[in-house]
């Protein structure tokens, strides 16, 4: 096993606990605060926990993360550079 796969496997499991079921529709609709927060150099898991917990256990919607966080990283390049 990976040790990227490792640590989420122990990331899932320690967080596991009394959640509210979303779908990930719900989740889609702060992965774009989630991706913000990361390139502010924010602790967006500390500000959004239940979208970590999601992004650990739905690798389509931590796919879709990556790439918002993507996207937000090369604007704010593409702004610093104006």
């Amino acid at each position: 096993m990976r040790r990227k796969d490792f640590g989420r496997l122990i990331d899932t499991i320690f967080a596991a606990g009394p959640r509210e079921e979303m779908s990930c529709s719900d989740y889609f609709e702060q992965l774009p605060r989630y991706a913000e927060l990361e390139a502010a150099g924010e602790d967006a898991a500390s500000s959004l926990p239940d979208v970590r917990h999601h992004m650990h256990q739905c690798p389509e919607c931590e796919e879709v993360y990556l790439g918002l966080l993507e996207t937000v990283l090369a604007e704010k390049k593409s702004d610093a550079s104006k």
